[in-house]
């Protein structure tokens, strides 16, 4: 049986210590009929280099060299010239173990889904060559036959899209939205939407390496903020077009939690008061007009959730910080 090809999108930035074993988990795989795309993202350590020596050496890697457009673009490129039937997408970061695909590509064609997503292992260790044995792991499988409700309603299908083997066909003209951070929310949730079958399983197959500098661990800031505005625009508007049956069931079970998502990260990331005080600033100008808009509302918020948003809306600037901060 002539096994399937697996693009695998490799975005790269300032990895120079940890790409070496991302891209030999990929080489080593037990599955062997794939295409590595290092998409290097204007890095400015060896990270490049890296990538253009692998390349060298294996003809399956294709090197992409642009100016930097963060990961969102970095994956877009990737999705460009991808020409398997299968896509993923492996932080270079991070590592895969070697049935990584073997095991992705099995489920996705044995159940005939459109995306199949496993479970992650968090690290604190650089790739070594050594991984847990499976052997004697005995999976769940749990089949989603209407993706977008599984996803709203349950936590079977997470959010990342590392952790996930997408059939090409079905992503269709999907990219990610570029310039924001937690660009996996709009794509996974708008995704959800156009597909008709999704495989949910446990084997442990993709390494999370856990690095304290990384963007996701670093103070909230006001960019963050906006990232979080943009999405929540993003994803109404986008769902409006293509599913508006499921607008009041989004903004209740997607934007208003991304709401309180911001307003806890802004608490508990944020350590500088000050800074505190003008992040709510800035929370409050946003999001008077996504609730005059009807794009946020308070469905589905906690009571001290429902409260914050009514001091953000009615307080004036500079005023719903203070209490804001007693509240969370």
């Amino acid at each position: 049986m002539i096994q399937p090809l697996v693009s695998v999108i490799v975005p790269i930035y300032n990895v120079a210590d940890l790409l070496g074993g991302c891209l030999d988990s990929i080489l080593n795989q037990t599955y062997q009929n794939f295409e590595i795309i290092c998409v290097d993202d204007g890095a400015t350590d060896d990270s490049g280099q890296i990538a253009d020596s692998y390349a060298q050496k294996d003809n399956r890697i294709t090197v992409i060299h642009q100016q930097n457009k963060g990961l969102s673009g970095a994956r877009n490129s990737g999705l460009v010239v991808a020409k398997g039937e299968y896509v993923t997408f492996c932080d270079s970061d991070d590592y895969y173990h070697p049935l990584f695909l073997e095991k992705m590509v099995s489920l996705i064609q044995q159940e005939k889904a459109d995306v199949v997503t496993c479970s992650l292992v968090h690290t604190k260790e650089k790739n070594t060559g050594k991984y847990d044995d499976l052997s004697a792991f005995v999976p769940t499988v749990r089949i989603c036959d209407n993706p977008i409700m599984d996803f709203l309603n349950t936590s079977c299908i997470p959010t990342g899209v590392h952790i996930k083997l997408y059939r090409r066909e079905a992503l269709g003209d999907l990219q990610f939205v570029e310039g924001i951070y937690f660009e996996d929310i709009p794509f996974t949730t708008l995704l959800m939407m156009q597909v008709k079958k999704v495989i949910s399983t446990n084997y442990p197959l993709y390494y999370y390496y856990t690095n304290p500098n990384s963007i996701m661990r670093t103070s909230f800031n006001v960019k963050k903020v906006m990232s979080y505005i943009t999405l929540i625009r993003h994803i109404s508007e986008k769902t409006a077009q293509i599913r508006p049956e499921l607008s009041e069931l989004v903004r209740k079970k997607v934007l208003n939690r991304r709401f309180k998502m911001m307003v806890n990260q802004a608490i508990r990331k944020q350590k500088n008061k000050t800074e505190r005080i003008t992040l709510f600033n800035e929370i409050q100008k946003q999001v008077k007009p996504l609730f005059e808009k009807g794009i946020i509302s308070y469905d589905g918020l906690k009571p001290h959730h429902r409260l914050t948003l009514f001091l953000l809306l009615k307080c004036k600037t500079s005023h719903p910080a203070r209490w804001v901060m007693t509240l969370i």
